[in-house]
């Protein structure tokens, strides 16, 4: 059976975690100090909306530690951390366990954390992974799982291995849907011009989903978004692709603008409003994963000498309004 170290506490680390702990797996849920003890405080996680599931600390297999050396060894790592704490991250637990480990993944919004992944592991123990499983912790410090969407997992070099089925075997037994992907590129870089898209235009307007993916004139902005990101997927080798709880980004890059929007479904009006996750922590006055996911893809357009003024533009506007970006000089 798999053994799992899930890195990062916080609404997604404790859905996974909690999803799988729930199914029999054994998890060891590596949490910061502040976390843990929040956690130890309430005594379980709790998760709520596309799933109920109440994991207790005590007899559940579920093992909560504040330290890297606790990681049992072949265990397989997933980084749920936020873009901007995947380093420290990382650094952490290969000082404490890293020739440890089987293999990690992240599923952190952006395409860099794979790189980050393999600098430090190898990139023989690092597999591909992205998710759309949506999480957000409550007054209560429950957590609210918003929809379980889709998670993908495929190795760096295109195959689906062993370990890869494995793994997606297991996330689906323990009701995280998942799929194995021999095109995982396609999928990451699927998955960032969404994330570029749907951040830079509910960050900045503080808008809900649903309010987006239902006004023309904020739709338009986000196609402008995600046709820039493809284009430098493009440049870098990588042609976008639909993929099922994804927008159909593929689909939204080849076809007309004015068709897209004249397909746009009336707004409604949910009981609760789902915000993305870079918009939700803006309004909670955390810190923004805006270097992640708009400062390392404008990088990568400028070294490929790709114009893309629009996320140019809106990485400018997130930083200046990021509440964990010191004043000052950039």
């Amino acid at each position: 059976m798999m053994m799992f170290v899930i890195v990062g506490a916080g609404s997604l680390g404790q859905a996974f975690g909690g999803l799988l702990a729930r199914a029999g797996a054994p998890v060891t849920l590596l949490a910061t100090p502040r976390s843990a003890n929040r956690l130890r405080a309430s005594g379980a996680i709790r998760l709520r909306g596309a799933v109920d599931a109440l994991v207790s600390l005590d007899g559940s297999g579920l093992v909560l530690t504040t330290e890297a050396a606790d990681v049992p060894d072949g265990a397989v790592v997933v980084f749920t951390t936020k873009g901007q704490d995947l380093l420290a991250a990382i650094d952490s637990l290969r000082s404490a366990a890293g020739e440890r480990i089987g293999w990690a993944c992240g599923v952190q919004n952006g395409i860099v954390k794979d790189e980050l992944l393999a600098a430090a592991f190898g990139a023989d123990r690092v597999v591909g992974a992205a998710t759309i499983l949506g999480a957000q912790r409550q007054a209560d410090d429950s957590v609210s799982v918003t929809s379980l969407g889709r998670t993908y997992l495929g190795e760096l070099d295109g195959r689906v291995s062993e370990r890869v089925q494995t793994a997606a075997d297991t996330f689906w037994s323990a009701g995280i849907p998942t799929e194995p992907r021999d095109d995982i590129h396609r999928v990451l870089w699927s998955k960032a011009c969404n994330a570029t898209g749907v951040f830079g235009v509910t960050v900045l307007t503080r808008v809900s989903n649903d309010r987006l993916f239902s006004d023309p004139h904020l739709m338009r902005a986000y196609l402008a978004l995600i046709r820039e990101t493809a284009a430098v997927a493009a440049v870098c080798g990588v042609q976008v692709g639909d993929y099922a709880g994804f927008p159909p980004i593929r689909t939204f890059v080849e076809t007309d603008e004015q068709v897209t929007i004249d397909q746009l479904r009336p707004p409604v009006s949910p009981a609760s409003p789902s915000y993305a996750s870079m918009t939700s922590d803006l309004l909670a006055g955390r810190p923004l994963e805006v270097e992640a996911v708009f400062g390392d893809i404008v990088q990568r357009a400028e070294r490929s000498a790709v114009p893309v003024p629009c996320l140019r533009l809106v990485r400018d506007l997130i930083r200046g309004v990021d509440p964990g970006r010191s004043a000052g000089p950039c």
